[in-house]
């Protein structure tokens, strides 16, 4: 019995409101915790384990919930964006596309300055190229690359999404650069030597990039049209899922970057390219949904 898009009773519309409330309720919470129950200097808990507790199971539960709808219902496999027309989504993708030279530019100084604190003396290129990976230097130049191209990418698809072209569509290859970003953006999370569980910031940044990249796979197959009849569902299901984890972390760390900068951690602020990503990625699922109505007209 096929149990993927079988529920043609079940509205992807439920899911609208639902995002909007989470990303509101989950931006308080994350301030809250922000400021009463991290370290900010070592991004460890040092308190309020039940509000910890919640906080994440509250999460994953609104996670879990957009991506069984997204599955379950009929209406995604009728998810459609090639040379789909709105607006909303041609803004949001010159947005994301700000972030992404935002990260461009800042990927490309991080990678400069571990360079320039490397052993300038290997003795062969295994040891250099395993040197260039554990420190972080080559992810962080990979990701710059990738964002440059991203960011070219994403331009064509605002145009594609203000006009109704298939402008995008025809671009196959350079679709899948988002991927190529965010896969090095999750590798140079894995490079820091810490506990990736104890320390919420990256806890919760590895959960988005997780969303970011299956997000950015189906994107990719959806407006370029190969193998998508799979993937159509994942655009809501993790647009809205890796859209409210970027925000919530985001939207806190902007706020207290202005009004009280102490209970940021220096190594985890505001990303510009992470918040457009959660504007992006939210508008973009908004768009499927349109997109499945007008299918049904």
């Amino acid at each position: 019995m096929k149990i993927k898009n079988s529920l043609k009773n079940l509205d992807l519309g439920i899911t609208v409101p639902v995002v909007l409330a989470c990303t509101i309720l989950f931006s308080i919470l994350r301030s809250v915790q922000l400021a009463k129950f991290i370290d900010s200097e070592t991004g460890f808990f040092v308190s309020g384990d039940a509000f910890n507790v919640i906080f994440y199971l509250l999460l994953a539960a609104s996670c879990l919930f957009f991506v069984l709808v997204s599955f379950l219902s009929h209406q995604s496999s009728r998810v459609d964006l090639v040379a789909f027309k709105d607006k909303n989504a041609g803004a949001a993708s010159v947005l994301f596309a700000v972030g992404l030279i935002y990260d461009f530019g800042d990927s490309a100084v991080e990678s400069m300055r571990i360079f320039t604190e490397l052993p300038t003396y290997v003795t062969n290129r295994a040891e250099l190229f395993k040197m260039l990976m554990a420190s972080g230097a080559l992810p962080y130049l990979l990701q710059c690359v990738f964002a440059f191209i991203s960011a070219f990418y994403i331009i064509i698809l605002a145009v594609s999404f203000y006009k109704g072209s298939s402008a995008a569509y025809r671009r196959k290859f350079l679709a899948i650069a988002p991927i190529g970003w965010a896969g090095f953006k999750m590798i140079t999370r894995f490079v820091k030597q810490i506990s990736y569980i104890r320390v919420s910031d990256l806890f919760l940044e590895l959960m988005m990039i997780a969303c970011m990249l299956l997000f950015f796979v189906a994107l990719s197959q959806v407006i370029s049209g190969v193998y998508c009849d799979d993937s159509r569902w994942r655009i809501t299901a993790f647009g809205f899922s890796g859209g409210l984890i970027a925000l919530c972390l985001n939207v806190p760390r902007l706020i207290f970057t202005f009004v009280a900068k102490d209970f940021i951690n220096v190594e985890y602020p505001f990303n510009l390219g992470d918040a457009f990503f959660g504007v992006f990625a939210i508008v973009v699922a908004l768009t499927a949904i349109k997109s499945t109505k007008k299918q049904s007209e």
